[in-house]
């Protein structure tokens, strides 16, 4: 009497009911995950920096780069942005670049260099609107 084999030398021609899952289609699907993390990330960075509009205590202000009055400045473009951004499943990239500049580039960003010029940060803001 013969018996099937229940270790088979090619498993991957077996006949299963989920379909076996091809390099390009994980890839795909990994680059979506990270596109929707960083998504999520930024609207809480929008949020958060949003949210810190009030002048801290002097001592603890040496230690902080925000430069407050201008966050409070564009508070509700800042939480217009994030909610718009939360609702949008395929952002432009060059949008969300210029959001990560805004929000982490400590140097060139008018978030937190005086030197840069408050209109900076508006046209920044518009552009992102614009795009979103």
């Amino acid at each position: 009497m013969a018996t099937q084999d229940t270790h088979p030398k090619h498993p991957h021609l077996l006949a299963t009911d989920t379909p076996i899952e091809s390099p390009v289609g994980i890839l795909e699907r990994w680059r979506q995950h990270r596109a929707e993390h960083q998504r999520r990330v930024i609207v809480q960075w929008l949020r958060r920096t949003a949210n810190r509009t009030d002048e801290p205590h002097p001592i603890a202000r040496r230690r902080q780069a925000l430069l407050h009055y201008r966050a409070a400045a564009v508070r509700i473009e800042l939480l217009e942005i994030a909610a718009t951004l939360e609702h949008t499943h395929n952002p432009d990239p060059d949008c969300m670049a210029a959001l990560h500049d805004l929000l982490a580039n400590g140097c060139d960003s008018p978030l937190y260099n005086p030197d840069i010029h408050v209109s900076e940060l508006r046209a920044t803001l518009h552009y992102v609107r614009s795009r979103l």
